[in-house]
């Protein structure tokens, strides 16, 4: 069977991924837990992104904006850490199912 461009792409990218953060078992290392831990706080990922400025007490399009970003990036990451080889498989099913 030949892998499509855009999937060997999301192969790779997961490899890399779970190099960088995962051990042989599968689980986060101890640093791509403190980095993880990290990067939750920062991307303000348990919390509301809504922004609301001290001074004029009104939501904050930029600040709402950026923290949104950061939770996209944040998202992205723990995505092709749990993304198995069998979701990537069945993504493709799904594209060669659909009708064109």
């Amino acid at each position: 069977m030949s892998i499509p461009f855009k999937f060997r792409m999301m192969f790779g990218r997961r490899s890399a991924y779970r190099r960088a953060f995962l051990d042989d078992k599968g689980e986060l290392t101890t640093a791509g837990e403190r980095v993880m831990a990290d990067l939750a706080k920062f991307c303000r990922v348990r919390e509301s992104i809504t922004i609301v400025s001290p001074i004029t007490r009104t939501v904050d399009t930029h600040a709402s904006l950026q923290a949104e970003g950061r939770r996209e990036v944040f998202n992205r990451l723990a995505y092709y850490l749990n993304l198995s080889e069998q979701d990537i498989y069945q993504l493709m099913e799904r594209e060669n199912a659909r009708p064109e």
